[in-house]
């Protein structure tokens, strides 16, 4: 910088690149979000064992002779008895609901106290609250501390995506907020390799403080009178796992930093510049004279940080689209996941085969998650979504056409195909969010777009439930469906989307709404 030249924030964090900084950030968010993923896909996981525990429990509880009461397995189709079932679709509705409340308050809480500290108590919050689930042997009990939890896992994701856009350099912004993602879904294997290792343990595992009740082994009746034996309780000592964060929440309280765009826009121009110098120095470059806080430039703020803002006149098209994208991505990935493996078992594979396809498109998730990224900062983000939602119309029409029995390779290369497709839409639309908004609101207008999103994922599994009947179960003509919330998807971006982010810097994003 020329003597008494003028910078913003994104005017630094630019002219370093991509530093030691940027890594450090990476990974203490990248693993934030993998224990997120965790939380998340534990409850998923374990649906079936814990509803049968607390249903035993329940029975014990009450003096019931649960030796003849039809509650477990039924041997001959490997599926729930009908009241089962209910009980353990409902867990991971219950962890939803904490989600969608929590993603909404947090994102306000964050634009008033920063960033740094919602993400620690954000992840001590749902640390701390996943350990009585250990313990559970009461179903309302159960259900409550996983809404609590939620509250912790849905203010987690967005602070996260938010940081990402408020420290990366503006032409690498789309692939760290992508991956981003990534993590998350990378917490997502991580648990279901955590259960299926638990499940796979015959004996029963001891955990600290527990009654021999809730460590033994115990026995049901199926609904053909059969005794199943061995039915263990290991799943506890997965959400025992789901501690950690506490102790992860504690050393970013210790070593994270908050981002200098939050201090800027809070009035804390020193802290801002301080942030600033330490960044300059950690990237091995001499601090200018220049960089002092009279020289420091603020963008105009938008009047009121009330979450109405979002649907004011500047911000209400941009909302639109996030908002309508985003809920057809969750509509896809939250509501066709759980129909993948009683989709795979219909066709007659083994559940363990199904299970297997399912991990798989989860692998594809990883693999979409970081290539949208890299593409949409390469090429843009309106013609990556373009792209997505054509590449989805595709990859549905070759699914529905295909899938079948008896082909388990080809299966799991289509379980690749579609889990790809599906996920290259909707992390399109993720750095959208952060771009889309100041950072009086960025947080908010993130969280928001996140809470609402996740009613489509809670909606789509229960209109799979009712639409499954009238195709009389044919996946084949159900998945034809799914083109309609696609070509949806496709008219929002080409209706909507009416600015180009990529590449482009936070302050001048908010500088060009503003001024709009």
């Amino acid at each position: 910088m020329s003597e008494g030249q003028k910078f913003t924030v994104s005017d630094v964090i630019d002219r370093l690149g991509i530093n030691k900084f940027t890594w450090i950030m990476f990974f203490f968010l990248g693993f934030a979000m993998i224990f997120d993923g965790y939380d998340f896909m534990v409850a998923s996981q374990t649906t079936s064992s814990v509803a049968n525990t607390l249903q035993h429990f329940s029975l014990l509880g009450g003096g019931a002779d649960y030796s003849i009461v039809d509650v477990a397995l039924n041997a001959q189709t490997g599926k729930p008895a009908a009241a089962l079932q209910a009980l353990g679709s409902s867990i991971s509705s219950w962890s939803l609901l904490g989600m969608v409340i929590g993603g909404a308050l947090g994102g306000i809480i964050s634009d008033r106290i920063g960033r740094k500290k919602m993400l620690v108590l954000a992840i001590i919050f749902y640390g701390a609250f996943t350990l009585p689930q250990a313990y559970a042997t009461d179903f309302a009990f159960y259900a409550v501390t996983r809404v609590i939890a939620g509250l912790g896992v849905g203010s987690c994701i967005p602070v996260v995506t938010t940081c990402f856009s408020e420290t990366i350099p503006s032409k690498n912004r789309g692939v760290f907020v992508t991956f981003g993602m990534a993590f998350m879904v990378g917490g997502w294997v991580v648990a279901g390799l955590v259960v299926t290792t638990l499940n796979g343990i015959p004996d029963p595992i001891a955990i600290p403080f527990a009654s021999p009740e809730m460590i033994a082994n115990y026995d049901l009746t199926g609904s053909s009178g059969e005794t199943l034996t061995n039915l263990t309780q290991n799943w506890r000592l997965a959400y025992l796992i789901g501690v950690l964060p506490v102790l992860y929440g504690i050393l970013l309280a210790l070593f994270m930093k908050e981002t200098p765009h939050w201090y800027a826009n809070s009035g804390r121009l020193d802290q801002a510049v301080q942030r600033l110098t330490e960044l300059t120095k950690s990237a091995g470059r001499p601090v200018d004279a220049n960089l002092v806080t009279a020289n420091l430039i603020v963008p105009p703020k938008v009047p009121s940080a009330n979450p109405r803002i979002l649907f004011s006149k500047k911000f209400i098209v941009a909302t639109a689209a996030i908002w309508t994208m985003y809920f057809i991505g969750q509509v896809f990935v939250y509501g066709l996941n759980p129909w993948m493996v009683p989709m795979m078992t219909g066709f007659g594979y083994t559940p363990a085969d199904a299970s297997a396809m399912q991990t798989f498109n989860n692998v594809a998730a990883i693999c979409s998650n970081v290539t949208v990224g890299f593409l949409s900062d390469k090429f843009g983000r309106k013609r990556i979504l373009i792209f997505s939602w054509l590449f989805l119309m595709v990859a549905v029409i070759i699914f529905a056409l295909t899938v079948g029995p008896g082909a388990f390779a080809y299966s799991m290369f289509l379980f690749f195909f579609i889990g790809f497709a599906m996920n290259f839409a909707i992390t399109g639309v993720q750095p959208l969010m952060p771009e889309s908004y100041p950072t009086q609101v960025r947080n908010t207008g993130v969280s928001w777009c996140q809470a609402f999103a996740r009613f489509g994922g809670a909606a789509a599994p229960i209109v799979f439930s009712a639409i499954t009947p009238v195709f009389a179960g044919n996946w084949n003509q159900i998945m034809f469906l799914l083109l309609a919330p696609a070509a949806i998807g496709l008219l929002c971006t080409f209706v909507f989307l009416r600015r180009e982010t990529a590449a482009k810097d936070l302050d001048t994003l908010v500088t060009e709404v503003i001024a709009d």
